[in-house]
C-alpha cells in the first residue's frame, strides 16, 4: 500500500489578500479637479468646453478626449483589474497596487485632454480673436489651460 501525503504550502494571502483588493480609493477625477485650479482657469475651461449664450462656441475637448480614447481606458482599467486580483492573491499590497494603476490611467487621461486642447481647431476663433491673441488655436492663449488639466485620486 502507498501513502500519498498532500502538502499545500500557501503563496500569498489568498482570498483576504483579493478581498483587500476592493478597500482603498477607487476613482480617479481628471480634467480640473476642485481644488486642483484656480476658479478662473475652472471657469475659462467650462465656458469653452460647453459655450455660453454670450458668443464661445462649444468646443468639447473633454468628451472628445473621452470619446477617442475609450477603447484605450477600457483595455487599461482590464489589464490593471487583472494586476491588482493577481498581486493581492500573490500577497502584495492591493491598495498600493490599486493606486498606481489609478495613477497611470490618469496620467494617460490628462494627457489625452491636453492633447486635444492642443489639436482641437474647430470652431475657428474670430478674426477678431485672433488678431487679439495673436493666434489661431481655439483652446490656447498663454497655455495655462492646457497646463491646469491634472488628475485627482479620490475614494
Amino acid at each position: 500500500m502507498i501513502k500519498v501525503k498532500v502538502i499545500r504550502t500557501k503563496v500569498g494571502k489568498g482570498a483576504a489578500g483579493l478581498f483587500a483588493a476592493f478597500r482603498g480609493p477607487d476613482k480617479v477625477l481628471v480634467g480640473f479637479p476642485a481644488g486642483e485650479a484656480d476658479s478662473d482657469v475652472i471657469e475659462r475651461a467650462v465656458y469653452n468646453n460647453f459655450g455660453t449664450s454670450r458668443g464661445i462656441p462649444e468646443r468639447p475637448f473633454m468628451q472628445n478626449a473621452m470619446r477617442n480614447n475609450r477603447r484605450d481606458y477600457q483595455a487599461m482599467m482590464k489589464a490593471e483589474a487583472r494586476n491588482i486580483v493577481l498581486g493581492a492573491v500573490r500577497g502584495q499590497d492591493a491598495s498600493r497596487t490599486k493606486v498606481n494603476a489609478l495613477k497611470r490611467l490618469g496620467i494617460k487621461a490628462q494627457g489625452d485632454i491636453q492633447a486635444e486642447i492642443t489639436s482641437l481647431d474647430t470652431p475657428p476663433n474670430a478674426p477678431s480673436t485672433i488678431r487679439q491673441k495673436g493666434s489661431s488655436n481655439p483652446l490656447i492663449d498663454t497655455g495655462e489651460m492646457r497646463n491646469s488639466v491634472s488628475y485627482k485620486i479620490e475614494d
